[in-house]
Protein backbone atom coordinates (compact mmCIF):
# COMPACT_ATOMS: atom_id res chain seq x y z
CA UNK A 1 0.00 0.00 0.00
CA UNK A 2 2.80 2.50 1.05
CA UNK A 3 4.77 2.38 -2.35
CA UNK A 4 1.66 3.16 -4.65
CA UNK A 5 0.56 5.71 -2.31
CA UNK A 6 4.36 7.41 -2.40
CA UNK A 7 3.87 8.02 -6.57
CA UNK A 8 0.73 9.43 -6.35
CA UNK A 9 1.35 11.59 -3.20
CA UNK A 10 4.55 12.85 -5.35
CA UNK A 11 2.35 13.82 -8.71
CA UNK A 12 -0.20 16.02 -6.64
CA UNK A 13 2.64 17.45 -4.42
CA UNK A 14 4.06 18.13 -8.42
CA UNK A 15 0.90 19.48 -9.34
CA UNK A 16 0.18 21.67 -6.30
CA UNK A 17 3.77 23.35 -7.13
CA UNK A 18 3.14 23.73 -10.84
CA UNK A 19 -1.01 25.34 -9.66
CA UNK A 20 1.56 27.58 -6.62
CA UNK A 21 3.61 29.00 -9.61
CA UNK A 22 0.54 30.69 -12.02
CA UNK A 23 -1.20 31.68 -8.64
CA UNK A 24 1.54 33.27 -7.24
CA UNK A 25 1.61 36.70 -8.98
CA UNK A 26 -1.87 37.47 -7.46
CA UNK A 27 -0.45 36.64 -4.18
CA UNK A 28 -2.16 33.66 -3.47
CA UNK A 29 -0.78 29.95 -2.24
CA UNK A 30 -2.33 26.28 -2.40
CA UNK A 31 -1.64 23.48 -0.02
CA UNK A 32 -2.48 19.92 -0.09
CA UNK A 33 -5.32 19.27 2.32
CA UNK A 34 -5.27 15.69 3.69
CA UNK A 35 -4.54 14.77 0.27
CA UNK A 36 -7.96 15.05 -1.21
CA UNK A 37 -8.84 18.54 -1.64
CA UNK A 38 -6.95 22.30 -2.03
CA UNK A 39 -6.15 24.58 0.34
CA UNK A 40 -6.21 28.13 -1.39
CA UNK A 41 -4.60 30.96 0.77
CA UNK A 42 -5.11 34.70 0.00
CA UNK A 43 -2.42 37.34 0.92
CA UNK A 44 -5.12 38.88 3.98
CA UNK A 45 -5.49 35.45 5.44
CA UNK A 46 -8.63 33.90 3.74
CA UNK A 47 -9.19 30.73 3.11
CA UNK A 48 -10.89 28.84 0.92
CA UNK A 49 -11.07 24.46 0.30
CA UNK A 50 -11.61 23.39 -3.37
CA UNK A 51 -11.97 19.54 -3.88
CA UNK A 52 -10.47 19.81 -7.65
CA UNK A 53 -9.18 22.31 -10.28
CA UNK A 54 -12.41 23.46 -11.58
CA UNK A 55 -13.82 24.64 -7.98
CA UNK A 56 -9.97 25.95 -7.27
CA UNK A 57 -10.05 28.22 -10.05
CA UNK A 58 -13.22 29.51 -9.18
CA UNK A 59 -12.41 30.12 -5.38
CA UNK A 60 -9.31 31.82 -6.73
CA UNK A 61 -11.32 34.44 -8.73
CA UNK A 62 -13.45 34.66 -5.76
CA UNK A 63 -10.85 35.42 -3.29
CA UNK A 64 -8.69 38.02 -5.98
CA UNK A 65 -12.29 39.63 -6.88
CA UNK A 66 -11.26 39.11 -10.22
CA UNK A 67 -11.12 36.80 -13.01
CA UNK A 68 -8.15 35.04 -13.31
CA UNK A 69 -6.58 34.89 -16.81
CA UNK A 70 -3.70 31.90 -17.21
CA UNK A 71 -2.62 33.84 -19.97
CA UNK A 72 -2.21 37.33 -18.17
CA UNK A 73 0.75 39.63 -18.42
CA UNK A 74 1.81 38.78 -14.88
CA UNK A 75 1.71 35.27 -14.73
CA UNK A 76 3.24 34.15 -17.99
CA UNK A 77 6.42 36.64 -16.59
CA UNK A 78 6.58 35.17 -13.50
CA UNK A 79 6.35 31.61 -15.42
CA UNK A 80 9.02 32.39 -17.77
CA UNK A 81 11.35 33.88 -14.69
CA UNK A 82 10.74 30.76 -12.70
CA UNK A 83 11.91 28.51 -15.61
Amino acid sequence: PLATELPRRRERLRRIAAINKVVAPFRLKVEDFQGVSYLLLGATGKQELATGLEQLWQKAELLIGRPLDPLDARVLDHLQRSS
